[in-house]
């Protein structure tokens, strides 16, 4: 109840107790009298001679007023402008909008008693007032007008700067203010803070100081603190629309499909990439049942009702009568209670596929530019494979082993219109008979006792959008002929086990190290698989033909073993004369070979020329050296120490694979392992 006259009359008619609210009311009247006598000593004298009257942190801001010599009649009213006001006002639109209805409700719980409720910002600029007309009509004659500042250096002492300055609730009745003309007013204010603790803004109700009442300053508490909670909700719901924006975003811009499906089998989340795949609209398919997206038994709802993930699996989904097959993974998601739904990443059967270039290493290396040669009859081949990479025809490389069939099959590749998908090299001697049709072909989940869950697809499905090198396709059996036929006039495979074709975009070069009219006529190869494969044949010379590339090749090796070893090397001149007069049967490779293993030799005794007993030694020629000869100098290195030198550069030039240095080295793998373990080299393993 408000201590007024009405208190005082409805007293009496209730039959409360007349002479307690006298009493109480006499009390306030006798607590104003002594601090208005408290204050009017302090403006004669600048102290208080009566201790505890006046507040402690009231009698400072009066000290703090007085010292920067403040008229207690007239204070400063310090007013922004039009301007001025709405830029605060934009500036602190959000404190504005959520504390608007608290502070509405606030004034209307007291309506009728003339108090008005005022909200001021972190700089005490009044921003907004809330009151019936007649309160803010006085407020505003008493010059309290939005914009006005109610620092203490302006407006003295009152609630709403001693609010600010102790950053704590407080209530001020008439002489406790500075001003005189405030003097008529009590004010409760208390600080409001930001989620952060920041301070932020005073709230502040007014009203005539006779109808003061202790508990308005709870009221002004418990609505600051309301205030406080609600810009933590919001800060909270804003953080939680920028996550959901930005994982809305995340999930939009992901190239991968992307499908969630609630327990009930409705599509909850689908993104654009999903939607593209499965040709359907966005905002539509959200909330259908999977069923009706993807047809009955599709895998979202077998994971639902299993519990089962599938990972890495083939998935064909069926949409608007459409087999779509994607490559992906679908993963319940499990909670307390069981289940959650499920969730699916997709991607585009034909898109995976072309991630085999980057993933299983299935990339062309070499150009054109490293076909080393000026040998016309070689550079009538790079001419001819150059015209044949712009056509999309099937190209038939010829030549003996070792001459660069594949090196031509990488350079035509790449610089053909499938340089951006892989580049999958089979060599179809290395495959035993009964494996090749599913290593070429693929094969359905069952399709054979060992068959791998799921199914897996085949070299020429992995070879999608780039090329297949077939090496040696001379050595397929007439049943595979017939089959790799069927492929070339088709365009499509079939799984083993499977019953559906599946079309492949796929550029197909062959090889072969035999003659295959001949066989032709001997009955070993299919006559019309021959013509299929025969429309661009190019044969590669062997090196034998190419006496003036040798050198160059040489050369050309050198350097490579150069950077390879991190070594300068060089090929003394009866050295190149001696391999230019080779015959070579291993053509290019047994060049590159033996340059390998005379350039470690080399390094082995210390120097890095190739010298002609490096190589006569690397073919298995007679030595020409004069092994009898006593010479002056140093004397060379033990046999131990070579070899193990040997080693040592075979292991790095190979990164520690024990077939290439076995290789490099001409030993078998066996042999290299016991003087690997002789040597103490099993950490360059």
């Amino acid at each position: 109840m408000y201590i007024d006259r009405h208190g005082l009359a409805d007293a009496a008619v209730t039959g409360s107790p007349r002479e307690n609210i006298i009493t109480d009311y006499q009390r306030f009247i006798d607590l104003i009298t002594s601090i208005k006598k408290a204050w009017e000593e302090f403006q004669s004298t600048g102290e208080v001679s009566v201790e505890g009257v006046v507040r402690e942190e009231v009698l400072q801001s009066w000290r703090r007023c007085k010292s920067v010599g403040l008229d207690p009649y007239a204070p400063v009213l310090f007013q922004i402008s039009k301007d001025e006001i709405s830029e605060r006002i934009e500036h602190n639109r959000v404190l504005i909008s959520v504390a608007t209805p608290f502070l509405q409700t606030l004034v209307d719980s007291v309506k009728g008693s003339g108090f008005r409720v005022d909200l001021y910002d972190r700089e005490l600029y009044l921003l907004a007032q809330f009151g019936e007309d007649e309160a803010l009509k006085e407020a505003a004659a008493h010059g309290t007008l939005l914009g006005v500042n109610r620092s203490e250096i302006y407006s003295g002492t009152n609630a709403i700067n001693l609010a600010a300055h102790l950053q704590r609730p407080i209530q001020l009745v008439g002489p406790e203010h500075y001003a005189a003309t405030l003097h008529y007013w009590t004010c409760s204010a208390t600080p409001i803070f930001d989620p952060e603790g920041k301070f932020i803004g005073v709230i502040n109700m007014a009203g005539n100081y006779l109808l003061m009442h202790k508990h308005t300053l709870g009221m002004v508490i418990a609505v600051g603190k309301v205030v406080e909670q609600s810009l933590q909700q919001r800060r909270l719901i804003h953080a939680l629309e920028e996550s959901n924006e930005y994982l809305n975003s995340v999930i939009q811009a992901v190239t991968d499909g992307l499908l969630v499906v609630d327990p009930d089998g409705k599509v909850t989340t689908l993104n654009q990439s999903a939607a593209h795949f499965l040709g359907v609209n966005q905002k539509a398919a959200l909330g259908m049942d999977v069923d009706e997206l993807l047809g009955v038994n599709n895998p979202f709802k077998e994971v639902l009702v299993s519990g089962k993930p599938l990972v890495n699996s083939e998935l064909a989904l069926g949409t608007r009568g459409k087999r779509n097959v994607f490559v992906g993974s679908i993963e319940p998601v499990r909670g307390k209670r069981g289940i959650h739904g499920v969730i699916g990443i997709l991607k585009h059967f034909d898109d995976a596929r072309r991630f085999v270039k980057d993933v299983a290493g299935f990339r062309a290396h070499f150009s054109f530019a490293d076909l080393v040669g000026e040998e016309p009859e070689f550079k009538k081949c790079i001419s001819l494979a150059r015209q044949a990479a712009k056509l999309q025809v099937t190209v038939l490389l010829q030549g003996e082993t070792g001459t660069g069939k594949e090196l031509f099959a990488q350079a035509i590749h790449n610089e053909s219109a499938f340089r951006n998908g892989p580049f999958v090299a089979v060599n179809c001697a290395a495959i035993p008979r009964e494996l090749i049709e599913s290593e070429l072909f693929g094969y359905e989940e069952g399709a054979f006792t060992g068959a791998q869950k799921g199914g897996r697809p085949g070299k020429f499905e992995l070879a999608e959008g780039g090329s297949i090198f077939l090496d040696e396709v001379n050595s397929m059996s007439l049943d595979m002929q017939a089959k790799l036929l069927r492929v070339l006039q088709t365009k499509c495979v079939v799984r083993v086990g499977g019953i559906s074709e599946r079309p492949i975009n796929v550029r197909i070069i062959c090889a072969t190290n035999r003659d295959l009219g001949e066989l032709v006529k001997k009955g070993a190869f299919r006559e019309d698989l021959f013509y299929r494969i025969h429309v661009l044949p190019i044969k590669i010379p062997p090196l034998r033909a190419r006496p003036k590339d040798i050198g160059l090749l040489a050369i050309y090796f050198k350097n490579k073993l150069q950077h390879q070893l991190g070594a300068d090397l060089q090929i003394t001149e009866d050295a190149l004369r001696m391999m230019t007069e080779y015959s070579w049967p291993g053509n290019v490779r047994e060049l590159e070979n033996v340059l390998e293993r005379c350039a470690i030799v080399a390094l082995s005794r210390g120097v890095s020329s190739i010298d002609l007993d490096d190589i006569t030694v690397s073919l298995g020629l007679p030595s020409c050296a004069n092994v009898g000869t006593n010479h002056a100098g140093p004397q060379p290195d033990t046999l131990s120490t070579v070899e193990l030198n040997a080693v040592v550069n075979a292991l790095r030039l190979s990164g520690g694979n024990i077939s290439e240095a076995a290789r490099v080295l001409g030993v078998a793998r066996t042999t290299l392992y016991r003087k690997i373990k002789r040597y103490g080299l099993e950490e360059m393993l």
